[in-house]
Formats: structure tokens, C-alpha cells, sequence
């Protein structure tokens, strides 16, 4: 009945009062915590019992322990429970360690690391401070994990701190460049406590604080981030244990850079790409962009393909973004198949900081206008040509030889005008003298445009048989005009020479 009572104090506890390092998964499928009974740390003289509480879904359990003095193990085991009853999805399981602290060499801080072995190990710690003769002991320092190890600017400190006596102690820290990770944490302490930058931190509680440590003015590169606490005013003695991080400083943003090749059919202005209509496929290359230190490996890459089309309201224009790509396997990006228009293309590179830079290449696509082919009858005609046409006579027009880029080929449209009069539509078919139009001939005209109403035409005279001898007998009218003309000056002047004496 005694421990009954105990259980259900301690599950109360448990229940309703937020303790440290109290750690869950969140896929309730694979659910497991584990804590202290309290959040306090420990002040003891003699050997001691800890006490707390794992939850997990399996029948049995296993935790491991630590119990260490600046890196010295005094102590550690393991305890295996069992649960019986199967009563809860999630069973708890109260368990203890015991410490006896009679047996080690001497007073200590000590730092009780107790894990909840699993696929994903869960670990919480507590200092513990230990004296039989009411020594001034070192402070205790927590540092919470970092969520990676790469920072620009500042970087956010959080953790725990406690004294042996009733102040809180003092927070310094010191950062060191290194060589790489493997030649991180190895500098002298004394190098370390001479360069010391103290902490103002902001305190959550009488032992949590949170603070930023300013780090802007760090050129990029590896360095090692030393942080400790301190109880007195001489900054060599009863420091903590040095806590030492190995992580990268990146204050400088990437390099975006553009390349591509020049296709056959475009030119290069200063500013800008022009490209003709149906261009070959582009590569622009953006795998050179880089971070100046930390290279390309983090790097991701958004390129954004814009056109710029003019206000309904004023003389400006706008872009209109057309496609986004984004990914770090996204280097290079392919262009094609652009209709005729002024386009931006923007390559945004962002390395592992969220720190970017943008580069743009600004191009224009030039359409080329349709070339207009008409053949009659499968006669090849030029413009200009004159074409005699008889009466009830049907002649096959076909204009389907036209040609233009690949892009605008399939949308050409053939329209066919008599006397600047759009009479028929299409690139192919059959056409006889039109009943609206005399005997005295027209002008047929064939217009091929493409899908930006662009135009090539081509335009011959229709004349009838009619028509044809009356042009026959007015040149030859026109002609015998002129020799009879030409004749009777002739006579006229040489009658003149004879009548007039010679002195």
C-alpha cells in the first residue's frame, strides 16, 4: 500500500509539472519520454538515490548511465524494465540509480547522463553537486543542442546554468578558427579564458537562458565555439567545464553567375540576347555560381523566366512570370520554343544561411516574317507577274510552300485579296475569274501571315483575252503613231532646208 501511494504521487508529479530534458517522439507509433523526477539539480554530502519516469510502447525497456566529472567516468550501468500488467498503450516505467558518492575520490560537480536506449536514443542530464565539507564547488553549465552547426551573423545560445552557492553564476564564451572539424576543441584553456567575451544573458527562469552571440564580424570558415560559467571574479578559477562546438560561420553571401553559348542564329548586344524566332534550344549554365568559402555542395538554385508585357494604363511595362525551377539539382536551365517578345531570365542562388544573390540575363526574341511561295498550276510565279486568265477557265492556287521558323510553320494563314478585297482564306484551292469583277482585269494578291501578324505578300495582274487585245491594239496604234510622227518632222525639216537660200 506504501508504494501504491508513492506511484500515484509520483505519477501526479509527473503528470502536471514540466521537467528538464523531458524528450518525446512525435510519431505516436514508436512513442517514448523519458525524465527526472525533479528539475532541480542535486546538492548532496552522502551517497544518493535518483529517481524518474520512461514511457515507451514496448513491454521492456533498457537504460544506460554516465556519471562524469570533467571527463573522468566515476561511475555508470544499466537497468532493464519490464512491464507486466499491459494495462496501457504506453506503460511508464519508474526507475532509480544509485550513487554512491562515499566511494569516488573527491567533491565534484558531476553530470548524470541517463539514456533511454532505442533505434532513436533519448538523453537527459543532471548536474549534481557533491561536498561533505561545504566546499565552493564549480558551477554546472547545460548547453542545448544546435539544430545544425552553420550560422550567419548571430548564433542562438540557450541552456541551463547553476551555482553551488545562491548567485547565478557568469556566461562567457570564446570562438576560435580552425582548420576542419577533426582539429576542432583542442586549443590551450588558457588561450581561451584570456580572449573571454562575456554573456548577457535573458533568463526564463532562476537557471534557463537564451541569448544571441554576435558573430558578424567573422570572416567564413570553421571555428570552434567555447562557452562556460563562472563563480567568482577571477576568470581562471571555479569555471565550469569548457563547452566546446565545432561549427561554421558564413557571413558572405554566394556568387551568381550566368554562362551560355551564343546559338548561330542570334546576336550579342551589350545588354541584351537577341534570338531569332525558333532559335535552337539554350543551355544557361548556372553550376559556376559558388560560395566563397564553402564552395557549391550546399547551394540551391531558382531560376525564374519572365516576360515583360506593356501596361494597359501607361507606356511601361511588367513581368509576367512564365516558369519557376528550384532545387540544388537545378544548376542549368533550358530555353526553347519562345514566341517573339522582350524576356528576363533570373538565377537566385542560396547557400545552407539562407543568404542570396541574383543574376539576370535579359534577351529578346525576334520574329522573322513568313516567306510567301505561290505557284498556279504548279507554275512558280513571282511578284509583279501577269497571267492571262479565259473566261469559265479554273486555275489551281497554292501558297502551301510558304515557309517560316519552326515555332510559327504550323499557324501561317493564307488570305486572298482581289483588288485589295479579301475574297478566299486558305493556303490551297481552286479559283476562276470572280463574277464582281469586268473584263478589264484585276490585281490577285496572296497574304501569309503568322501567329504575330507578321505579313509577306505577293500580288500579280489577271487579265482577260479581251483585255489582252485591246492592249495589243492600243501599243500598236501607239506605235505607228510614232513612226508617223517621227516621219512627218523628218519631212518637215528637210522641205525647210531646200526653200531657204544658200549665200
Amino acid at each position: 500500500m506504501k508504494y501504491l501511494k508513492l506511484t500515484l504521487v509520483l505519477l501526479f508529479l509527473y503528470t502536471f509539472n514540466p521537467v528538464i530534458n523531458n524528450v518525446n517522439a512525435q510519431d505516436d507509433t514508436s512513442y517514448q519520454s523519458i525524465n527526472f523526477e525533479s528539475n532541480y539539480p542535486l546538492y548532496v554530502n552522502n551517497s544518493t538515490n535518483i529517481y524518474g519516469y520512461a514511457t515507451s510502447n514496448q513491454n521492456s525497456i533498457t537504460i544506460s548511465w554516465t556519471l562524469e566529472y570533467s571527463d573522468i567516468i566515476y561511475d555508470s550501468g544499466q537497468l532493464n524494465l519490464y512491464e507486466e500488467s499491459n494495462n496501457f498503450q504506453n506503460p511508464t516505467y519508474q526507475w532509480q540509480i544509485f550513487l554512491d558518492f562515499l566511494s569516488y575520490p573527491s567533491s565534484c560537480t558531476c553530470y548524470l547522463t541517463v539514456t533511454l536506449d532505442s533505434s532513436s536514443p533519448q538523453k537527459i542530464i543532471k548536474p549534481i553537486f557533491f561536498t561533505m565539507e561545504n566546499d565552493i564547488l564549480k558551477p554546472a553549465l547545460i548547453i542545448d543542442a544546435f539544430s545544425n552547426n552553420i550560422y550567419s551573423n548571430k548564433i542562438n545560445l540557450s541552456g541551463k546554468v547553476w551555482s553551488s552557492v545562491n548567485h547565478t553564476p557568469n556566461l562567457f564564451w570564446n570562438i576560435v578558427q580552425t582548420n576542419s572539424m577533426a582539429s576542432s576543441c583542442k586549443l590551450d584553456y588558457s588561450d581561451i579564458y584570456s580572449n573571454a567575451i562575456e554573456i548577457k544573458p535573458s533568463f526564463e527562469n532562476e537557471f534557463s537562458f537564451e541569448n544571441k552571440l554576435d558573430v558578424s564580424s567573422y570572416v567564413d570558415g570553421y571555428y570552434s565555439l567555447y562557452v562556460w560559467a563562472n563563480a567568482s571574479d577571477n576568470l581562471n578559477s571555479l569555471n565550469s567545464d569548457l563547452n566546446c562546438l565545432f561549427i561554421q560561420i558564413d557571413n558572405n553571401e554566394p556568387v551568381s553567375l550566368i554562362q551560355y553559348q551564343t546559338p548561330l542564329e542570334s546576336s550579342l548586344s551589350k545588354d541584351n540576347l537577341n534570338l531569332l524566332e525558333g532559335f535552337s534550344p539554350i543551355l544557361f549554365d548556372g553550376s559556376i555560381s559558388s560560395d566563397p568559402f564553402f564552395g557549391r555542395s550546399e547551394l540551391n538554385f531558382v531560376w525564374v523566366l519572365s516576360r515583360f508585357t506593356p501596361n494597359l494604363n501607361d507606356d511601361q511595362y511588367h513581368l509576367d512570370v512564365i516558369h519557376v525551377a528550384s532545387g540544388d539539382d537545378q544548376s542549368t536551365y533550358t530555353i526553347n520554343g519562345l514566341n517573339s517578345a522582350n524576356y528576363s531570365l533570373i538565377l537566385t542562388v542560396t547557400d545552407e544561411c539562407g543568404l542570396s544573390n541574383s543574376s539576370t540575363v535579359h534577351f529578346s526574341v525576334i520574329n522573322m516574317a513568313p516567306l510567301a511561295k505561290l505557284s498556279i498550276d504548279e507554275m512558280e510565279i513571282s511578284n509583279g507577274d501577269s497571267l492571262l486568265l479565259l473566261p469559265e477557265q479554273n486555275i489551281y492556287l497554292d501558297a502551301s510552300e510558304s515557309s517560316d521558323t519552326e515555332n510559327d510553320i504550323s499557324s501561317l494563314n493564307c488570305i486572298w485579296k482581289v483588288n485589295n478585297v479579301p475574297f478566299y482564306e486558305g493556303c490551297q484551292r481552286t479559283f476562276a475569274w470572280p463574277e464582281s469583277v469586268d473584263e478589264g482585269g484585276f490585281i490577285l494578291s496572296l497574304e501569309v501571315s503568322d501567329n504575330d501578324n507578321y505579313i509577306s505578300q505577293i500580288s500579280i495582274s489577271i487579265i482577260s483575252e479581251s483585255s489582252r487585245d485591246g492592249a495589243y491594239f492600243s501599243l500598236t496604234f501607239l506605235l505607228l503613231s510614232i513612226i508617223f510622227l517621227s516621219y512627218a518632222l523628218y519631212k518637215r525639216y528637210n522641205t525647210m532646208d531646200d526653200i531657204i537660200p544658200k549665200w
